[in-house]
């Protein structure tokens, strides 16, 4: 049977299950709501979603009445305990991140803990080194990827990587030289937010080529907000010289560890999730398109080695239910400020 998958940014999604929710607060429960029914989607990760189990359990229950539930690991006393201890997913802050899937797509799907990811790279923590600098930091995933493993009926599995990575938001204030360079603190801090970014991503790789020590050809999905996209913006351009989203897919002469994007054939028109405004090269949010949520599949989803296939046009940004359900929606009213993306996943045919 086909299976889809499906990755969305909910901003702000806490703030849906909040007691004597407001008119403005309603209004968005409907959409997102409207949304993800019409997606229809068998697996959806779910992007700055609220922190801890009891209250993804209340956001499925209040705003998708249970239609898709969250796949949990099991607490010590295999309930649904505190709201804010982490039970093995070692994810920080407010905004978690979650797999929502169908009920009859429950028991064949797993989370698997994150000291598996840890155990797999060798340590939680890695160094870093910025640009020019001989002094090391330590960095680490202030939202650990969770990893959801989809068993399918002959028991072969399919792994989604799930991954929240580092904000490039800066709030230093923007200065100038006499001959309009960028200066100061907000260089400092942009540069040091896009090497952290970086390297969040080849720490995923380094899981990936774990996964090839085991496997011969493991099915691999990551996916989710990258905070970023592919080409390179005005610091990558001027200061860093490479593509966060290269470093995910890996290297074409390593063919059989290279990432399909599965937005690769959409038009370009329609490859985008997101507008936010750049204030370095003043251009509005209206007029500045981003590509920052990605499903990235491995070479045995595409190539007809695997029970299921990504085939040509199986992606999509899902821009027309995402525009019908917003329709006549403002900033306080509007589902999210990204778009999902999805992509089916087909039986193989075997020729």
């Amino acid at each position: 049977m086909p299976l889809k998958i499906s990755t969305w940014n909910v901003k702000h999604s806490q703030k849906l299950i909040e007691d004597n929710p407001s008119a403005n607060i309603l209004e968005r429960i409907r959409r997102v709501k409207e949304t993800i029914t019409q997606i229809n989607t068998d697996i959806l990760l779910v992007v700055e979603g609220p922190k801890g189990e009891a209250k993804i359990i209340d956001f499925c229950h209040k705003v998708l009445d249970n239609a898709w539930v969250p796949v949990l690991l099991k607490g010590p006393t295999d309930g649904v305990g505190d709201r804010d201890r982490d039970y093995g997913y070692d994810m920080r802050g407010t905004q978690w991140v979650w797999y929502l899937v169908k009920p009859s797509v429950l028991p064949q799907c797993r989370i698997q803990e994150a000291k598996v990811w840890h155990s797999f790279i060798g340590s939680e923590q890695w160094q870093v080194n910025y640009w020019g600098q001989f002094q090391r930091d330590d960095h680490e995933h202030y939202r650990q990827p969770q990893v959801l493993i989809y068993k399918l009926a002959n028991g072969k599995e399919i792994e989604c990587i799930g991954v929240h990575l580092k904000s490039k938001i800066n709030k230093k204030s923007i200065t100038y030289d006499a001959e309009q360079n960028l200066t100061g603190d907000y260089v400092n801090t942009a540069l040091k937010a896009r090497v952290k970014l970086a390297t969040e991503a080849r720490n995923i790789r380094h899981y990936v080529d774990a996964k090839f020590n085991q496997l011969e050809a493991p099915a691999l999905v990551i996916l989710g907000d990258c905070n970023d996209g592919p080409g390179q913006d005005y610091f990558e351009s001027n200061y860093l010289f490479f593509d966060l989203i290269q470093n995910l897919q890996g290297e074409v002469l390593m063919a059989e560890k290279y990432f399909n994007h599965v937005l690769f054939d959409v038009a370009k028109d329609l490859r985008w999730t997101a507008r936010f405004r750049d204030p370095i090269l003043k251009i509005p949010a209206s007029k500045n398109p981003l590509l920052i949520d990605h499903i990235l599949v491995s070479q045995p989803l595409c190539n007809g080695s695997f029970p299921l296939k990504v085939n040509a046009k199986a992606g999509k940004v899902e821009h027309e239910i995402f525009e019908r359900v917003n329709a006549q929606s403002n900033s306080k009213t509007i589902s999210s400020d990204h778009r999902p993306v999805s992509v089916v996943l087909e039986d193989t045919v075997i020729v």
